[in-house]
């Protein structure tokens, strides 16, 4: 399972991965969260920023001047307000497997990121900012009549701390570049219990995997409107993330049934985390609507968590992703434009939908995709300050009906997004 094609070597993890790919797919299994997320190094993560969520994570395109784009390097450029956000989120998950069900619910931090115009001039960007990468949260359960009950648990994921910086060469083009240094740690654990009478120690095999890397994302964006007014709005945007090789730390201790004694081996090794590509392209309707559509793809089946080679294979639970999402919104009226507008009229208003290829293999042919809907609302506060929150809804439905688990799952973000008229970017001394 989780790399367990990379470590021939050991006896133990081959039945552990083993096990739990029956488990995936095994009717009476499992009990809390998506098991999906028991592969690889879980469920990747778009943003959690409630205004990209509002929109189903559209946000390559975006120029908006009063968010902090974490997708898209680049729009750092566009703003002309420093700004400090901090986010946090809620996650309801639901599995269907036959006649068992599971259900999840997580409330999490979901980073936070500061950012200023260093150059109004040049139009000069730089952020700094933490946001989760993937999430690693499930657990599963089985249970045998007169042998006892096997409990395979799932924690972690990965995290990256960045630092971006974005320019505008000329009036049409703004290019960015950030420095992800991603970091995490994810923890399988398998605990036994055998029913063997009182006095009985529950067997426990965990094993933990300590991963850190660098990768350099960088972005575009071109707004087509400076070049010919009548193109009021149309901007192309592009982003481009490496693949990025790890350093792997992998952590075993095994509590044997009926014994006080346990043994911990600790081995470094080599892991990788896949390159990502996103395209967007958006226009505006007047001056307060938008609609934005993006694609990207990222090829999980070179992914590694762990590897004792630099020569690393990646794992056959792992497949290419695609998504494809679309979101329209009403912009916030903010600042002195809101002198005298009314608060309804000044909030923002944002849907979204998405369809995406999971890059989960339960089965190696078996894919599984994901439909999902969104919503939210800017609502202004003081005088550039934002609270944006978000819901959004969907299904993972699996290729074959019936050979892993469907999923409805349901999440809620909400960001704050501070901006006050202390909040001034830096300039040079001579603009």
């Amino acid at each position: 399972m989780i790399g367990y094609s990379n470590i021939k070597s050991s006896a133990k993890y081959r039945i552990f991965g083993f096990v739990l790919i029956s488990v995936l797919c095994s009717g009476n299994a499992f009990a809390q969260g998506s098991p999906y997320d028991l592969i690889g190094f879980g469920d990747p993560v778009i943003s959690e920023a409630a205004r990209m969520e509002g929109i189903e994570g559209s946000g390559v395109a975006l120029t908006d001047s009063r968010t902090i784009n974490d997708i898209n390097p680049a729009a750092l450029s566009m703003l002309t307000r420093a700004r400090i956000e901090a986010r946090l989120g809620f996650f309801y998950d639901r599995s269907t497997l036959g006649s068992e069900q599971s259900v999840q619910r997580i409330v999490k931090f979901a980073g936070a990121s500061f950012a200023t115009s260093l150059w109004e001039k040049e139009r000069i960007g730089f952020a700094l900012g933490f946001a989760p990468l993937t999430n690693a949260d499930a657990e599963t359960k089985q249970t045998d009549s007169g042998i006892g009950t096997t409990i395979y648990r799932r924690e972690g994921g990965l995290s990256q701390l960045y630092l971006g910086l974005s320019a505008r060469p000329f009036a049409a083009l703004n290019i960015g570049a950030r420095a992800d240094f991603l970091f995490g740690n994810l923890r399988v654990i398998s605990q036994s219990d055998v029913s063997q009478g009182e006095g009985t120690t529950p067997g426990v095999f965990q094993r933990e995997y300590s991963e850190a890397g660098v990768r350099g994302t960088f972005g575009f964006l071109l707004t087509l409107d400076t070049l010919l007014p009548e193109l009021k709005g149309l901007t192309i945007g592009g982003v481009f993330s490496t693949g990025s090789s790890l350093s792997s730390k992998k952590r075993t201790i095994v509590t044997p049934v009926n014994s006080l004694l346990d043994s911990t081996i600790e081995v470094e090794g080599f892991g990788y985390y896949p390159s990502l590509i996103r395209l967007g392209i958006a226009t505006r309707f007047g001056d307060r609507y938008r609609i934005e559509a993006d694609i990207s793809g990222q090829d999980f089946s070179t992914a590694s968590l762990y590897s004792s080679t630099k020569a690393v294979s990646g794992d056959p639970n792992l497949g290419p992703s695609n998504r494809y999402s679309i979101g329209i919104e009403r912009l916030p009226i903010m600042g002195d434009e809101a002198k005298g507008i009314g608060f309804w009229e000044r909030t923002g208003i944002r849907m979204g939908a998405s369809y995406a290829t999971l890059p989960f293999r339960p089965d190696t042919k078996m894919t599984v995709s994901e439909i999902s809907v969104s919503a939210g609302l800017g609502l202004p506060m003081n005088y550039e300050s934002l609270f944006d929150f978000s819901v959004s809804a969907g299904i993972r439905t699996p290729q074959i009906t019936g050979g892993a688990p469907k999923d409805f799952f349901m999440k809620m973000g909400a960001s704050i997004s501070l901006s006050e008229k202390w909040f001034v970017p830096l300039r040079r001394g001579d603009d």
